[in-house]
Parts: C-alpha cells; sequence; structure tokens
C-alpha cells in the first residue's frame, strides 16, 4: 500500500481495497483496434498535426508572392470657439478612408528559398509519419499476438487448477482412509499451490497485454 501511494503521489498513509479479481477483455479484435489507432494514438496523432503544420507553413511562404491589399479608415471631429472675431464658433467632421496594396518584386531569392525548405519539411514530416506508422503497427501486432498467446495460456492453466483440485480432493480422501502417505498428500498439495500460482501469473500476464493493447490504440481508459 505505502509504495502504490508513494507511486500515485498521494498521502502514503492513505487506505484502499484492492479488487481480487481481474476482470479480462476476451474479445478485443485487430482489426478494429487499428482503426482505433490511426484515430486516436498519441503519437501518430502528434505525426498527422505536424505535417499540417508543414502544409500550412508552406502555403503562407508562397503567399508572400501576392499583393497585399490594405484598407484603413478614420472618422475625425472637431470644435472650437473664439470669442473675438467673425468667427466665434467652428466645428468640422468627416471620414476618411484609403486603400493601399504593395508587391514583393525581388527579394534576392529569399522567397525561392523559404519556399524550398518548407518543401523539405513537408518531406521529412511525411517520412516522420510513415515511420511512425510503421512503428506503431508493429507495437499494435506484437501486443496483439502476445494477447492472444496470454488468453491461450490462461485456459490451459485454468485447466491445470481444476485438474490439481481434483487431485487433491482424490489425494485428501485416500489420506483419510488411511491408504497414502502423508508425503503423497503433501505433494498433492503443492501441486495444487502451484497450479494456482501459475493460473494466476497467467492472468496477470493478460491483463498487461490488454492494458498493453489499448494503450497502443488509445482506448484505455484511466478513471
Amino acid at each position: 500500500m505505502i509504495t502504490l501511494n508513494q507511486v500515485m503521489a498521494r498521502a502514503i498513509d492513505t487506505k484502499f481495497t484492492a479488487e481480487e479479481d481481474m476482470d479480462i477483455d476476451y474479445k478485443l479484435n485487430y482489426t478494429l483496434l487499428q482503426e482505433q489507432t490511426l484515430q486516436l494514438n498519441p503519437d501518430l496523432q502528434n505525426a498527422f498535426i505536424n505535417k499540417k503544420v508543414a502544409e500550412l507553413s508552406l502555403k503562407e511562404v508562397k503567399g508572400q508572392r501576392y499583393p497585399v491589399v490594405g484598407v484603413n479608415g478614420g472618422y475625425a471631429f472637431s470644435r472650437s470657439a473664439n470669442p473675438t472675431g467673425f468667427n466665434q464658433k467652428f466645428r468640422g467632421q468627416g471620414i476618411s478612408y484609403g486603400l493601399t496594396a504593395s508587391m514583393n518584386i525581388f527579394n534576392g531569392f529569399l522567397q525561392r528559398q523559404n519556399e524550398r525548405n518548407a518543401k523539405v519539411q513537408i518531406n521529412s514530416s511525411e517520412v516522420e509519419l510513415e515511420k511512425t506508422k510503421q512503428t506503431i503497427n508493429a507495437q499494435l501486432l506484437t501486443a496483439f499476438e502476445n494477447y492472444k498467446t496470454s488468453l491461450d495460456l490462461l485456459k490451459v492453466e485454468t485447466k491445470n487448477v481444476d485438474i490439481a483440485k481434483q487431485n487433491l480432493d482424490i489425494t485428501l480422501a485416500k489420506y483419510r482412509l488411511g491408504s497414502i502417505a502423508p508425503l503423497e498428500l503433501r505433494e498433492a498439495q503443492r501441486n495444487a499451490i502451484n497450479a494456482i500460482t501459475r493460473f494466476l501469473d497467467a492472468q496477470y500476464q493478460a491483463k498487461l497485454t490488454e492494458i498493453s493493447l489499448k494503450e497502443i490504440s488509445g482506448t484505455l481508459n484511466i478513471q
């Protein structure tokens, strides 16, 4: 409890109760996981965003070739009073507006260089996106194969536990009848304990592979 509280960065004396049963999802589908990974995996989303930013940067650089049009406007109001003279009072108001246009004719081939750099950045982001896809797909396939293997192993260990318990019950009945030695009973008890231990370990590994799959596909719910 202390170690878990420390990892979770909360008061180390926090009391809690852990569930003893593991709820394992036996119905994960690889095709669906692939679709969810493309849509929700954070690394893939980051690579998609970087590619989009690079494309927008190129558009922004190309936009510097086009004329820039500016519109301005204003409104002026003035009033003055003069106690002497003929014009004792004066008031003026009016609207002003204008239109300006400018165009970059030549900037020492800097425009061409900026566009080349932007295109290189797009190519780099596309390569990084494909590399990320390849890496994530490999991780997903590996995790799914481990998931299937873990479920198969869990089935085997579940059967082994049933067999070990049945064997223990039979051995215990024989021991009560006095037909076997205590050492044989001890061996049956040890086999049952080992079977349960292997079952719990297989259950734990199956849950880990399930979590790994959901983490890669971006569907892990930590609530």
